[in-house]
């Protein structure tokens, strides 16, 4: 049964309000998400005038999490240091201060108000153009922060009705690409994502694009990200509420077109007619 959202929708609970949610997998949803979650206008080096170019979101993770925002793109950067080093997120290189701490944070607070609701942690790049990057203290912290609360890849077929009973806990996936020094029981594959190929993309180029991209057949069910940005040269990227993109969330989750300036979509194959899906 597709979901309808109201002006009312409570954003931080939205999914434990979708009716019939728990017969679905996590493959049969289309989660509301937010591109390159690290880079906001509310981190402590934002700079407004070449910020425009490099933020992508609006406010915090916690922020985000509340606007309804549940599949997050993450880059992040490793400084070392002893005893430890620093994982940063950033975008191409530009920092905004913000540290893999603040997400794992953002997250376990969020998940105790909300127990019923499901993130996607896509950590898409792990890795600052040339600089070394520490897999094991990246495993080895995500997992003492967030191992309890991560979904097995070998759970992927199970419904979230059968996750809820299995574990009062498990709601996060966590997503990166193969390595030897990241545990195959607690990261699930990469997400593949899916974007216009053009740094400056105008809002009817997007929405051409997001339309070709959601009547490309697909050959299996997995997770996978559709981007939905525009750009401009003068103006940098288009906030989504000043494009039809607002209407395009709120025929999906009913939750995430406040919390993005640039909003993305986790999608599998099955996308039309699922619950939360945004096809009109």
């Amino acid at each position: 049964m597709p979901f309808t959202p109201t002006a009312n929708v409570d954003t931080q609970c939205w999914m434990n309000k979708v009716l019939d949610i728990d017969r679905l997998k996590l493959t049969d949803l289309i989660w509301p998400g937010v591109h390159n979650a690290g880079m906001d206008k509310k981190a402590p080096n934002y700079e407004v005038v070449f910020g425009n170019w490099t933020t992508c979101q609006n406010d915090s993770f916690a922020w985000q999490l509340t606007k309804g925002a549940r599949a997050f793109d993450l880059r992040l950067g490793y400084t070392p240091g002893s005893p430890t080093g620093t994982f940063y997120f950033h975008h191409n290189g530009h920092q905004s201060h913000r540290v893999l701490d603040e997400l794992l944070d953002a997250v376990n607070h969020f998940l105790e108000r909300n127990p019923h609701e499901f993130i996607v942690l896509d950590f898409h790049q792990l890795r600052d153009g040339d600089q070394p990057f520490d897999f094991k203290q990246f495993n080895e912290l995500v997992k003492l922060r967030l191992g309890a609360r991560a979904i097995s890849q070998d759970d992927e077929e199970k419904t979230i009705g059968e996750l809820k009973a299995a574990s009062g806990k498990r709601r996060v996936i966590l997503a990166s690409r193969v390595s030897v020094e990241l545990d195959p029981d607690l990261f699930w594959g990469s997400i593949a994502h899916r974007w216009s190929g053009s740094r400056l993309t105008s809002v009817a180029e997007l929405r051409r694009h997001i339309a070709d991209t959601l009547d490309t057949p697909r050959l299996s069910s997995y997770l996978w990200s559709l981007t939905a940005t525009s750009y401009t040269f003068l103006g940098g990227p288009v906030a989504s509420s000043s494009t039809s993109m607002t209407g395009f969330i709120r025929r999906g989750a009913g939750s995430a077109n406040a919390a993005s300036s640039a909003p993305t979509f986790l999608m599998n194959r099955k996308s039309s007619g699922t619950a939360g899906s945004p096809i009109a």
